[in-house]
């Protein structure tokens, strides 16, 4: 016999089991979703720039696969997904801050170091006798032995000072300090805004050269300009950017002639300075140089 129409329904209460829920699938979907922005900041996190982009990624996945955990608590199939999408989002997002401070310290120390002006540095090369063979005494019984290096003072002097504008031999070149200019701070800063103050001032020296070896010769490499001060020191030259061509000198060849600038930081209490001393850097004797008048 069939139900009637107007048969009651049954109670569920008196022994029916009641119907199952359905089953909602929000909670696994944002586990994955939590579990897939995890991985792509596990990816990234590493990479400069993009680091921060994983940085989101982590947390927005971290909080996802939360809130995955939170509504899929009661249901033990579904939670082993949400937490492996947490512990994933928890890793990157530790990561990804790891990595940030990393690069940004980094950043910070390079850009320290590009901003602090490069210090300048002299070198005193110790004193070479000039041996001559007038110096040399006769072999005998009676030649006194020496008892130790000759003293500075004592030592051969220096050669002698040439006018600005005469040429001169340094190793392979015919070299001319041309001009020198004590004070021209003014006119480096002005020139370009990387130069950076100088603790004196600067001195300016231009050089003609010409190229008489029979290879190849780069006067920037070859050629070691230095201002002897008043106060008995050597300046080697200054990491200021010029307007002449400096070290992008084209190669000579023999006969090849070139003209450049160089700049030395000078304290002011060593000018007017000495002398200009140009040295043969090939040449490690110290004998090979020449020098020229600073005013």
């Amino acid at each position: 016999m069939g139900t009637q129409p107007n048969e009651p329904m049954p109670n569920y209460g008196d022994g029916y089991p009641p119907p199952p829920e359905p089953q909602s699938t929000d909670g696994r979907t944002l586990g994955l979703a939590g579990l897939i922005l995890g991985i792509i900041a596990l990816v990234l996190f590493w990479i400069p720039l993009l680091n921060f982009v994983s940085l989101v990624l982590a947390l927005v996945g971290l909080g996802l696969s939360i809130a995955s955990l939170v509504i899929v608590r009661r249901r033990a199939a579904a939670q082993g997904l949400s937490i492996a999408a947490v512990i994933v989002s928890a890793v990157a997002l530790i990561a990804a801050i790891l990595a940030t401070l990393f690069w940004s310290s980094l950043f910070n120390s390079v850009d320290q170091v590009i901003e602090e002006p490069l210090p300048t540095v002299t070198v005193t090369p110790p004193a070479v006798p000039t041996v001559t063979p007038s110096s040399i005494p006769p072999v005998g019984p009676t030649t006194t032995p020496t008892t130790g290096p000759t003293p500075r003072s004592s030592a051969a002097p220096n050669p002698a000072i040439l006018p600005l504008g005469t040429e001169a031999e340094v190793g392979d070149y015919a070299v001319a300090v041309s001009s020198v200019q004590l004070d021209a701070t003014d006119a480096i800063l002005g020139f370009n805004e990387f130069n950076q103050p100088p603790e004196g001032q600067y001195v300016l020296v231009t050089l003609d050269v010409v190229y008489n070896g029979t290879e190849e010769g780069d006067p920037w490499l070859d050629l070691n300009p230095k201002f002897v001060g008043s106060d008995n020191r050597q300046y080697d030259q200054a990491s200021c950017l010029l307007d002449l061509q400096g070290s992008s000198l084209p190669t000579l060849e023999n006969g090849g002639a070139a003209q450049y600038e160089v700049c030395m930081d000078v304290p002011a209490a060593a000018l007017p300075g000495k002398r200009i001393l140009i040295e043969n850097t090939v040449d490690f004797s110290g004998t090979d140089e020449a020098s020229w008048e600073t005013e």
